[in-house]
């Protein structure tokens, strides 16, 4: 029973960071139609900003506070200068976005080198749940990805900016006729994304350590989960990151070594079986 427990309760919180690294990878795909493959790298770029932050002596929550912030900053950048200009051209994009997360990657091994590093937990210590014990940082961690993916939510489906978003996912030429400023509704969803990437990547630093090749890793993890879910859904993708999250933290009990397979898996047998994912809908 306690290996039962273990699994419901690990794997829920394992799922509520993968879900916050999903979310922001299909929001772009959904809103502005593109792969951003550089969406790993920036998480794994959030976690060394508030590494060198508190490397110079910022103190804690500035740290993880700055590192947010500086994402929400570059991912609109990142738009502007790499994606905008070739946006019309799928392949381009692709590749580009692709050879992004490559130089990110480099120039952060040229700063601080390969070697993973870890942050510390922004608080400490273990809770007790249901008779087990829990990092409370963990806790913690599930518990400001589920209330971001909740203020998001909320965020789209209740106010105006939300509702153009909306209205611009379903229709870009449509939305443009009616007024909506189409360029500054991407360029917020970009910022968007790099918040949240940041976010999950700062969390899964401060308990599993992270590397500047781990970039690659949460690529694998984002990509995978929005493509099981269906490509451009919210809901999907939340349900989907619970499928990933619960079956890496089974096999995890039986074979650790095999967990990095899971998500590669599971995309390869939703490709097969169901194309546009579970929540997608099927080309026309």
């Amino acid at each position: 029973m306690s290996a039962v427990a273990d699994v419901l309760v690990l794997g829920f919180l394992i799922s509520a960071l993968y879900a916050l690294v999903a979310v922001g990878f299909t929001m772009i795909f959904g809103v502005a139609g593109v792969l951003n493959l550089s969406h790993g790298a920036l998480a794994m770029l959030g976690a060394f900003v508030a590494r060198w932050a508190l490397d110079a002596g910022w103190a804690r929550p500035s740290a993880f506070l700055v590192a947010v912030i500086s994402l929400s900053v570059l991912a609109p950048i990142i738009y502007r200068v790499f994606v905008r200009p070739i946006q019309d051209r799928p392949v381009t994009v692709f590749l580009a976005t692709l050879l992004l997360a490559v130089l990110l990657e480099q120039v952060v091994i040229l700063i601080s080198g390969p070697e993973s590093r870890l942050l510390p937990p922004l608080v400490a210590g273990n809770l007790n749940v249901g008779g087990m014990e829990i990092s409370a940082n963990r806790l913690l961690a599930s518990g400001v990805a589920l209330g971001a993916i909740v203020a998001l939510w909320a965020f789209v489906t209740r106010t105006r900016h939300g509702k153009a978003i909306l209205a611009l996912s379903m229709e870009r030429k449509g939305a443009a006729l009616v007024g909506i400023p189409s360029e500054r509704i991407v360029l917020g969803v970009w910022a968007i994304s790099g918040a949240l990437a940041a976010i999950a990547g700062l969390f899964i630093a401060s308990f599993l350590g992270i590397s500047p090749l781990e970039e690659r890793t949460l690529l694998v993890i984002a990509f995978s989960t929005v493509v099981v879910g269906g490509l451009g859904s919210i809901p999907g993708t939340l349900g989907a990151a619970l499928i990933v999250g619960y079956a890496e933290t089974i096999v995890a009990q039986f074979a650790p070594e095999a967990r990095g397979l899971v998500p590669l898996l599971l995309l390869v047998a939703v490709l097969i079986v169901r194309p546009q994912g579970l929540a997608g809908r099927a080309a026309e």
